[in-house]
C-alpha cells in the first residue's frame, strides 16, 4: 500500500499523540513527524513534502496561522503543488475560521475532536490527491462492517457547519490516551507565588467537608456536546465541575474535553483536558446531575498563564 507522509504541529503532546493513534489506525505503513511549535514545523516543511499537514492554531514562536500563511507563500516560490493543510485547533469562532479560509487552509477542525470526526477530514482531503488509497481503506471498511458510511463524510465539528451555524449527526467516540506531559503546570509553578495553586490532589474533598463550592460558571466541551458547569474547584492539573445533562448523555471517563475560562481583563483561554471520572450527584434513577472530574493536559504556556490568573482569581 503507498505511504503517506504526514506532518502534524501542535504544542500540545496530548494533543498529538491522540492525532498520531488516530492516522495510524488507518494508514498504518505512514510516516509522520511532529513539531511542537510553527517554527519547528516550519524547519520540517522546507526539508520534507508531506501529504498532509495536521496545524494546531495557537503555540509558541509561530502560530498556526502565521505557518500557514508562510508556507502558502512558500510552496508559490518553490513551485511546490499546494498541499492539504489542516487546521486542529480549540478556536472554532466564525471570524477564525473564515480567517483561516481565507489564508488558504484546506480544511479546519475544532477541539475537542473524536478519532472518527478527524479521520473523516482526513479523508475527505487525501480523497481529491490520493483516491484510490482512501477508496480501497473505505472499502476494507465496509468489509469489516457492512454499516459503515459508504464514503468519507464530515463530522459534528465540520467547517462548513461553523459557518453556518448547522449541525451534524454525531460520531462515534473512542477513549483518548491516559497519559499526557504535565511539564507547563510545573514550569509556571516552580519557584512563583503559583506554586501553592498546584495542589497534588484535586480539589476532590470540597463536597466531603461540608457544602460544595460554587467558584462560578464554566463552559466545557466534549466531541458532541457541551455543557455551562459550576465549577466546584480548580487548579493548575485539574478541575471539579457539576453538569446537568439532562437531554444528552454525560461525559465519558477518558473523553477528551476542552473548558473556557477567562481571567477578568483577558482573552478566552480554552484548555485542553481529558475526564478522570464521573459520579452522579444522588443515587435517583432520574438523576440527571453528575460530578466530573477533569485532569489538564494543555501544554500550552500562553494558556496556563491564563488559567494561573484564573486560579488565583476563584480561589480568593
Amino acid at each position: 500500500m503507498q505511504k503517506l507522509n504526514f506532518l502534524i504541529v501542535d504544542d500540545a503532546s496530548f494533543i498529538r499523540d491522540l492525532v498520531k493513534r488516530a492516522l495510524k489506525s488507518q494508514f498504518q505503513n505512514c510516516q509522520i513527524d511532529e513539531a511542537a511549535n510553527g517554527k519547528k514545523g516550519q524547519t520540517l516543511l522546507t526539508k520534507n513534502q508531506y501529504d498532509l499537514i495536521l496545524c494546531d492554531w495557537e503555540m509558541p514562536e509561530m502560530s498556526g496561522l502565521e505557518l500557514l500563511q508562510w508556507y502558502r507563500g512558500y510552496e508559490v516560490e518553490n513551485g511546490i503543488t499546494k498541499k492539504p493543510f489542516m487546521m486542529v485547533t480549540s478556536r472554532g469562532e466564525k471570524e477564525h475560521v473564515v480567517t483561516a479560509v481565507q489564508a488558504g487552509v484546506s480544511e479546519y477542525i475544532g477541539k475537542p475532536f473524536s478519532p472518527d470526526q478527524l479521520l473523516k477530514k482526513v479523508f475527505k482531503l487525501l480523497l481529491v490527491t490520493h483516491k484510490e488509497l482512501i477508496r480501497a481503506i473505505v472499502a476494507g471498511t465496509q468489509e469489516k462492517n457492512p454499516f459503515a458510511p459508504a464514503s468519507p463524510g464530515v463530522g459534528s465539528n465540520d467547517s462548513a457547519s461553523l459557518l453556518t451555524g448547522g449541525g451534524a449527526a454525531p460520531a462515534a467516540k473512542q477513549p483518548a490516551k491516559t497519559s499526557a506531559a504535565q511539564s507547563s503546570a510545573g514550569l509556571l509553578a516552580a519557584g512563583s507565588m503559583s506554586n501553592s495553586l498546584v495542589d497534588k490532589t484535586p480539589a476532590r474533598g470540597a463536597a466531603a467537608k461540608g457544602g460544595k463550592k460554587n467558584l462560578g460558571n464554566v463552559d466545557i466541551r466534549t466531541p458532541d456536546n457541551s455543557w455551562n458547569a459550576i465549577l466546584r474547584d480548580i487548579n493548575l492539573t485539574g478541575a471539579s465541575v457539576q453538569i446537568d445533562f439532562s437531554g444528552s448523555a454525560p461525559p465519558r471517563v477518558l473523553e477528551q474535553v476542552v473548558i473556557d475560562i477567562q481571567p477578568k481583563g483577558r482573552d478566552i483561554a480554552r484548555i485542553n483536558a481529558f475526564v478522570t471520572s464521573v459520579g452522579l450527584t444522588s443515587k435517583a434513577l432520574d438523576c440527571h446531575q453528575a460530578d466530573v472530574m477533569i485532569h489538564v493536559v494543555d501544554d500550552d504556556n500562553d494558556k496556563m498563564e491564563a488559567l494561573t490568573y484564573f486560579v488565583a482569581e476563584v480561589r480568593r
